[in-house]
């Protein structure tokens, strides 16, 4: 049983009519390839400049917005399932939301995950731009596996990768825009091996490339932590094939999610 997975790497420019015709140019080309292209956390728009402390982040549209219905359209008309990472405008708080959106591939809008965990640190403080999503992901199924689903800085956080396994996650799905900066390579690698290998499933990462922003390096490890995929730091797109019957086999001969002591978790 294999799910095939297009993993699009790419440099979102401030308009989201550029970033949806990029994104068609993936779509088309994954199209008969894959049952789900991945595209990039800010794969709507990021802006040229940084932005001040304070100010909400730019170019928000609703998810019945022309973005989001591009969207819909591109997996509707090249039988894909996609994920893609938006900045989502809704009424209460001019911040928007850091969404990811989860389409199926009869274009409907199938479930969005709000980044809950923003990005407060190595002095940049996401929440100045953006509100926190009010809740973690919860797992969907689909025709080739169970998804789970997190955004970026949520990788350092195993709470949220181990409640997915337990939800029953064949794929733990990473939207990113993992800045460069010392060490940072070595710690997006780290924290996507260490996913899989805790919880004995495939995580994929799909990351944001931009000169001097963001890292790039998209990557993919095998339930037992074996690598898959490794981008460079360039735009582009690249397929793996994932054999779901290894998460059966790794959960059996090493039962990590089985084997908890829940008894010695709880702090009092």
């Amino acid at each position: 049983m294999y799910t095939r997975i297009a993993v699009a790497q790419m440099d979102a420019a401030p308009d989201p009519a550029d970033n949806l015709q990029a994104a068609a140019h993936f779509a088309a080309a994954a199209q008969g390839r894959a049952d789900l292209l991945m595209l990039p956390e800010y794969t709507m728009t990021y802006p040229v400049h940084r932005l001040p402390d304070g100010m909400p982040f730019p170019g928000g549209q609703s998810l019945d917005g022309p973005f989001v219905s591009g969207l819909r359209t591109l997996a509707r008309a090249h039988r894909l399932w996609i994920t893609c990472g938006v900045i989502e405008q809704a009424a209460g708080d001019p911040r928007p939301y850091n969404t990811t959106v989860v389409l199926s591939d009869t274009g409907e809008l199938v479930s969005v995950h709000r980044k809950c965990q923003l990005y407060d640190a190595f002095s940049y403080r996401e929440s100045d731009h953006f509100r926190p999503g009010p809740a973690r992901f919860s797992p969907i199924r689909t025709p080739f596996g169970t998804l789970g689903l997190i955004v970026c800085y949520e990788l350092r956080y195993p709470e949220l990768a181990r409640l997915a396994a337990l939800e029953g996650a064949d794929f733990l799905l990473v939207t990113a825009a993992f800045v460069r900066g010392p060490h940072k390579a070595d710690q997006w690698h780290t924290l996507l091996r260490a996913r899989a290998i805790e919880n004995g499933c495939f995580v994929i990462g799909c990351n944001h490339t931009k000169p001097h922003v963001f890292l790039g390096e998209s990557a993919a490890y095998a339930p037992d932590g074996a690598p898959l995929l490794e981008m460079d730091d360039t735009p582009g797109l690249a397929f793996l094939a994932c054999d779901r019957d290894q998460i059966a086999s790794v959960r059996e001969s090493c039962p990590v999610l089985t084997q908890r002591r829940e008894d010695l978790y709880t702090l009092r």
